[in-house]
């Protein structure tokens, strides 16, 4: 894995603080009232694209255990790009999720620094509006 802090994912500001941890880091503001959600953006070494395949579906098998995480969704750009997109009503779930069982993946830094390019990049945001009624063509229902 390369020294860098900087995926070459969407960059933050430069005055935004980047909190660095042995594999990841992460960037944007935690203070602020409202829906959250994080991207995660994710650089695979050649030839390890698979083994961060697995690791996103280790993320969703514990995110499924995490009733505030949701809607998630785990992408691939290319052969060595992935992304996650995952929401939450607020920052405490956020904040519940970074300790929980989908977010606990990221402790594995042995394996995130074999098989990423650069660390993972968590981008905090703030969700401003959405279309919450539809998803991949079907209406949600509620329970």
């Amino acid at each position: 894995m390369s020294n860098d802090t900087q995926s070459p994912g969407p960059n933050p500001p430069n005055h935004t603080q980047v909190e660095v941890h042995p594999g990841w880091v992460r960037s944007g503001p935690d203070d602020t009232p409202g829906r959250k959600a994080y991207y995660i953006n994710l650089e695979a070494k050649p030839g390890k694209g698979d083994k961060v395949e697995q690791f996103l579906r280790d993320i969703l098998a514990g995110v499924e255990q995490e009733p505030g995480t949701g809607p998630w969704f785990g992408c691939r750009f290319s052969d060595t790009t992935f992304g996650i997109f995952e929401a939450f009503p607020d920052t405490a779930a956020r904040n519940a999720h970074d300790i929980g069982p989908g977010g606990r993946n990221f402790l594995r830094s042995a394996e995130l620094d074999e098989m990423l390019a650069y660390p993972a990049h968590l981008y905090r945001l703030d969700v401003m509006f959405g279309k919450f009624s539809v998803m991949f063509g079907k209406k949600i229902t509620s329970e």
